[in-house]
């Protein structure tokens, strides 16, 4: 359950570090623009440096000119270069259009008779700027320009400007701020909300369970997402750019779907452009069917291509549990049918005969009472069962000496089989916090597993280790054992090892399931350590009354804990005596 929760938060964060990267991003400039511009910027300025330098007979003004242009604008043009290559730097975002203006103003001091020649200059600054850093410094520089070209004649009385220049600027310079900030904003707007909902859109596929695939025309693969990866056992670097019946090799029934006249799935589906809800299957790398649930949706784009989008879910959980299912109904009947059997037998044999001899009457009754009880137990584990999967299974944990509780019920499952049951137990054990009924049911399910399966009559042993948090209970078994496989899976419900062992031990699958639900319930732990052919041993681990478990925080009695939030989810309703 922590796994989970942690897997989920991290997935939040994932989503969370998309959209926030896709926010500040919304407002920065053009980078590209502004590199662009750097490179424009020192190559005219090396060129009017390198022309003024081969002019001959430069004297006055524009010899001061050139040089101005040799010795400031081409450093400062330089360095404004080198700034654009980080993003967000204030010296290409600003100083690049102030030093252009600058030096336009320059032109016209110096050089008075091109003076109207640069008032597209000064639009051209006065436009990039507005483009890039916005309408607040665009008209900073509209200002200065308009100031400047007022200056100007005042400054240099030769120069060819005069007022209806200055007018026309103004009202040039004005117009153009004012659309392109409305251009820019319109697009950073827009551009924002691409990016977001790109963004948003990655970050869902990334985050979701079921695997996409995209396929072309062609029906290769061009995208696909982390899950399917998953699923497929392969990375996403060998699925990209490869045949979908390559990657896939999904088959329905025994047919093999072909992909190479265009998406098979959608072919099958008849009319329309999805197909949802196909169960197929494909063979995985250790040769298995791996059952899926496949839905397939083409969607047209603006230029007329054709992608298919493929979700695939695994249904192997879904059909073992199916399956198990089933097992468990064929078990369940044969383990009721076997009881009722006998019970009839006898019954009927002793209604048959009206002064039965009074041995063969004593062994009937008994088979009788013994079946009986057999079939009172198998029904009050399926009742027990289905009261935990209904939530109607009520618990209330108290300090519960288990001690007493152990010897009792070892020396009864002796009693009953005529086998060994031996308990390792001191007397000192300390009390746990438990439900007195249900750590009987879990002891006693426990107990009857251990000598169910170990058929040869091998003793069945009890050992109780306390430590500074925890009491741990131990049933130990020298039977068959289980591999690995029928040990992760023997608390799952309806699971039964094979269905030869079914036959030949007994058992409806649900034994081990009450087990880890009633643990689970007592705020304890189940595990299960197993060698075929070596013997199983069982630990139980229940917390000590009064103790805290160890980096456990005290939660407030009005919150609920991690423990009781998972006893909701499972349905399992508690009571704590104070």
């Amino acid at each position: 359950m922590i796994a989970d929760e942690r897997r989920s938060r991290d997935r939040a964060l994932d989503v969370l570090a998309n959209l926030t990267a896709v926010t500040k991003a919304r407002d920065e400039p053009d980078a590209l623009a502004l590199r662009v511009a750097a490179r424009i910027r020192v190559a005219v300025a090396i060129i009017v440096a390198a022309t003024g330098s081969f002019l001959p007979h430069l004297s006055g003004r524009k010899a001061w000119l050139f040089l101005a242009v040799g010795l400031l604008w081409v450093p400062w043009a330089s360095v404004v270069l080198l700034a654009a290559d980080s993003p967000m730097n204030r010296i290409a975002l600003l100083g690049g259009p102030a030093g252009d203006l600058l030096m336009l103003f320059g032109v016209q001091l110096l050089a008075p008779g091109t003076a109207t020649a640069a008032l597209p200059g000064y639009v051209a600054v006065v436009a990039f700027a507005a483009y890039t850093a916005g309408r607040r410094f665009a008209s900073c520089l509209a200002a200065c320009a308009l100031a400047f070209t007022l200056a100007t004649p005042q400054l240099a009385p030769s120069s060819d400007l005069d007022s209806s220049a200055a007018a026309l600027l103004a009202a040039v310079l004005a117009a153009l701020v004012l659309l392109l900030d409305r251009t820019a904003s319109v697009q950073r707007r827009e551009v924002a909300r691409s990016n977001r909902l790109e963004g948003r859109s990655d970050a869902i596929l990334a985050n979701i369970a079921d695997g996409v695939l995209v396929t072309d025309g062609a029906s290769r693969a061009v995208q696909c997402n982390p899950a399917v990866a998953r699923l497929l056992s392969r990375t996403e670097e060998e699925l990209l750019g490869r045949h979908c019946s390559e990657v896939l090799g999904l088959r329905i029934g025994e047919r093999a779907l072909d992909c190479s006249q265009g998406c098979a799935l959608l072919a099958g589906a008849g009319s329309g452009d999805s197909a949802l809800d196909r169960e197929v299957w494909r063979a995985g790398f250790d040769g298995r069917r791996q059952p899926l649930l496949a839905n397939a949706v083409s969607v047209h784009g603006a230029d007329g291509a054709v992608e298919v989008v493929h979700s695939l879910r695994d249904i192997t959980k879904v059909k073992q549990a199916d399956e198990a299912k089933t097992l468990f109904l064929a078990t369940a009947s044969h383990e009721l049918r076997t009881p009722l059997t006998v019970i009839s037998g006898f019954a009927a044999t002793l209604r048959s005969d009206p002064e039965p001899d009074p041995v063969m009457r004593d062994k009937a009754l008994a088979a009788i009472e013994r079946r009986s009880a057999e079939l009172t137990k198998i029904i009050d584990r399926l009742l027990l069962s289905s009261r935990i999967e209904a939530g109607r299974v009520e618990l209330t944990l108290q300090a519960t000496d288990v001690g007493p509780l152990l010897w009792e019920r070892a020396e009864a499952l002796a009693a009953a089989t005529n086998r060994t049951v031996a308990v390792k137990a001191g007397n000192d054990i300390p009390a746990v916090e438990a439900d007195p009924q249900a750590f009987v049911t879990v002891i006693d399910h426990l107990l009857d597993n251990a000598v169910k399966y170990s058929p040869g009559g091998e003793p069945v042993q009890v050992d109780v280790e306390v430590t500074e948090h925890d009491v741990r209970v131990r049933v130990t078994d020298a039977g068959v054992g289980m591999d690995p496989e029928q040990a992760a899976r023997c608390f799952e419900k309806f699971w039964q090892a094979e269905s030869t062992d079914v036959r030949r031990f007994g058992g409806t699958g649900i034994g081990l399931y009450i087990v880890h639900s009633l643990v689970e319930a007592m705020q304890g732990d189940v595990d299960v350590s197993s060698e075929p052919g070596a013997g199983t041993v069982f630990t139980v681990t229940l917390r000590r009354a009064g103790a805290q478990s160890p980096g456990a925080e005290q939660a407030p009695a009005n919150e609920p804990s991690v423990i009781r939030e998972f006893m909701r989810q499972i349905g399992v309703p508690m009571r704590i005596d104070a």
